[in-house]
């Protein structure tokens, strides 16, 4: 059994596409729940990222801020000290500050000092007013621990705005505790300050406050690592750099690169804490930022590609999902094409069998009686496929019996008939050949009268014919000389119509051409109306400036003004009749055109009808010369036509009474033959039909 490459090839497109559908359904749904899945957890991990971003950034400050509390607190303690302790009413008393400092307040600022760590320092400072001089105490931890105190600084007679007294008098201006920037103190420490007003009874007696290490701050911040490259820095309420990996603290973030991060700015002032998009040093960053107690700034800066790493782990992993579901599609899809697309393949074999005329009981092959159990539809094809070819065997042979039945009838019709026919036709030959002869004469006799009589009346119409052509000619002759005559005449009226028209054309030109100088001339009065009107306006003007004494000239030149917008009103409206007249001029000047244009056309169509009326004149004089000559001749043939038609006559009538008696014989001889006849092509049609259905039926293989 064989089967047929390009079909083979149709199978294998039927196993492909079937693979095809199937992967690229796979492919699609792995797409879909792939894309879903990334955008999905892009933005679950953005915004996670984020809120950890912001929750860290929060927790970072908060730390920094519990240690600004501590020192807040501490200050708010020393000041709640002094307000229980000491008695306002003896400050100006000579030595009572210095008294109440040593035996009250320099314990308790010393235990403070001892108990607070970072501390740079703490320190209560009285005016210099009381006693001449600042009085109060300042206690700090030296290196190896051990208290250490002193009197502040004196600023007695130091500037408020000399930044060695910024520590007293900076909380005084503001009238509330403050944190100042970072700075180098008197003991060349590099400290941020916490300070605020002592006010008892609406009277400010000094200064009190708490220097806190600045490089415990910086450390707290350089600390701060996230994810691989992500840094923290700080900026103070002017968002100068305070703290940072690269820049200082003569960098500031609002004015950095001609103010690359307002808008960051902006956002820092109005919520305090949040994030960012920034793109910084060739990086797409993240900012994080939560503003301290003291108006500084905690933030953080991190790539973004760092953050999303997880990010693209996650797509990746699902690319990979997706890659190793579309190979097992394509396992699968391989599998359930073989055994949808075998069953199609050994049906095609089977019918390309059929379609061979190869109708062998293949039926009984393991494969085959396989496909016929089998319950589905394709069990169904190979039944109704096997029940097919029984059938067609069946067929075939009842057909090949009969054909042999008919075969031997057919052979002993066709001898006898063939025998018969030979005889009919050898008479009928005869007699057909006398009949045709007498036929032939009687109808050549009959048409020969018939055409001499029809010569005759044709004779007659045409010598009437030709008397009327004659007629005809000399009215044709007539009619085109005054044809020519009035084409002639047509002629020079329509000379003269197109010298009109060149006169007409020429004025609509000139009349367009003063139209435009008209133009010209209006928009110059136009010109001169609107700067009349302006010299008006000026005058006016000076008049108004002028007093009394320019009051006639005012109204002289209100009324030149009047007069000019009448002027320029009146030119305007010349100005639209003008544009308008215009405007129909240029029509009529293409409607000129048009006409001029129509005119000489139809003087070339009447030069072209002239020289056609003088050639049909003369061809009309040649027709009359050959119709009189024509009618000559007509008039002898007419003469001697009966003659001819009287003989014609006699002939005819002998040969018809011979063609009928011989017409009655041959039609008898031909009808006989016509039968015979038609019994031998019927026999012989027949053993044709039986030899073609054996050639059909030996081309089947059973």
């Amino acid at each position: 059994m064989k089967i047929n490459i390009k079909e083979g090839e149709a199978m294998k497109k039927i196993s492909t596409r079937i693979i095809l559908t199937v992967l690229l359904c796979s492919i699609v749904m792995s797409l879909m729940v792939g894309a879903s899945s990334i955008i999905r957890s892009m933005n679950v991990i953005e915004e996670e990222a984020r809120n950890n971003l912001i929750a860290t950034t929060q927790t970072y400050a908060k730390e920094i801020n519990e240690d600004l509390a501590v020192y807040e607190e501490i200050v708010l303690n020393m000041q709640k000290i002094v307000e229980g302790t000491i008695n306002a009413s003896r400050l100006y008393e000579e030595g009572y500050l210095s008294e109440y400092t040593n035996s009250i307040l320099s314990p308790i600022v010393q235990a403070m000092a001892q108990d607070t760590r970072k501390n740079a320092g703490l320190y209560i400072v009285f005016d210099p007013k009381f006693t001449g001089k600042s009085e109060g105490i300042w206690a700090a931890l030296d290196e190896n621990g051990k208290i250490m105190h002193s009197t502040p600084t004196n600023i007695a007679g130091m500037s408020q705005d000399d930044p060695a007294a910024s520590f007293y008098y900076d909380a005084i201006k503001a009238g509330k505790g403050l944190w100042s920037d970072f700075y180098v103190n008197n003991a060349n420490q590099n400290v941020m300050t916490y300070s605020t007003p002592i006010v008892i009874n609406g009277m400010t007696l000094g200064t009190m406050g708490a220097d806190m290490y600045v490089e415990e701050i910086e450390k707290q911040v350089q600390d701060i690592k996230l994810y691989k490259t992500g840094y923290a820095y700080l900026v103070n309420k002017d968002y100068d750099y305070l703290v940072h990996p690269t820049f200082d603290r003569s960098v500031n973030l609002k004015t950095y690169n001609n103010g690359q991060f307002s808008s960051l700015v902006e956002k820092i002032e109005a919520n305090g804490s949040g994030l960012e998009d920034v793109y910084f040093n060739e990086v797409n960053r993240i900012m994080a930022y939560a503003k301290l107690y003291d108006g500084k700034v905690l933030m953080l800066s991190i790539p973004k590609a760092e953050v999303f790493r997880e990010l693209n782990i996650t797509i990746n992993i699902i690319i990979g999902v997706i890659l190793v579901s579309a190979l097992l599609s394509v396992i699968i899809a391989l599998i359930q094409g073989k055994r949808i697309s075998g069953p199609i393949v050994l049906a095609t074999e089977i019918l390309n069998t059929t379609s061979n005329l190869n109708l062998t009981n293949i039926e009984e092959t393991k494969k085959i009686k396989a496909m016929l159990s089998r319950k589905d539809e394709v069990g169904s094809i190979f039944r109704a496929t096997a029940k097919l070819r029984e059938e067609m065997r069946r067929v075939i042979k009842d057909i090949d019996e009969t054909t042999d039945n008919i075969v031997v009838n057919t052979n002993s019709l066709t001898v006898a008939t063939q025998e018969t026919a030979l005889s009919i036709n050898e008479v009928a030959r005869t007699v057909e050949e006398l009949a045709r002869a007498a036929m032939e004469q009687a109808e050549e006799a009959e048409n020969g009268s018939m055409k001499l009589e029809k010569l005759a009346d044709e004779i007659k119409l045409a010598v009437k014919n030709g008397e009327l052509a004659v007629n005809s000619s000399m009215q044709i002759q007539i009619i085109s000389e005054e044809g020519s005559k009035a084409m002639n005449d047509m002629v020079e009226k329509f000379n003269i119509t197109n010298k009109s028209t060149d006169i007409v054309s020429k004025n609509v030109n000139s009349l367009l051409e003063k139209s435009n100088s008209i133009g010209t001339i209006l928009s110059t009065i136009l010109d001169i109306s609107e700067q009349t009107n302006l010299l008006a306006l000026n005058a006016a003007i000076e008049a108004a400036r002028a007093g009394e004494a320019g009051r006639g000239f005012s109204v002289v030149a209100e009324e030149i003004r009047k007069l000019s917008e009448q002027t320029g009103h009146a030119t305007r409206k010349i100005e639209e009749i003008l544009n308008s007249i215009q405007s129909e001029v240029e029509a009529t000047k293409e409607n000129m055109d048009i006409s001029e244009k129509s005119i000489n056309d139809a003087n070339k169509t009447l030069d072209q009808t002239i020289k056609a009326f003088e050639e049909i004149i003369t061809s009309i004089l040649t027709s009359m010369e050959a119709m009189e000559k024509l009618s000559k001749g007509l008039n002898m043939v007419d003469n001697e036509k009966d003659e001819a038609i009287s003989a014609i006559h006699s002939i005819s009538s002998i040969t018809e009474e011979t063609a009928a008696s011989t017409e009655e014989l041959s039609a008898s001889m031909e009808q006989q033959a016509a039968t015979i006849e038609t019994i031998s092509s019927n026999t012989e049609n027949l053993a044709q039909t039986i030899e073609k259905l054996n050639q059909l039926m030996d081309r089947f293989t059973l």
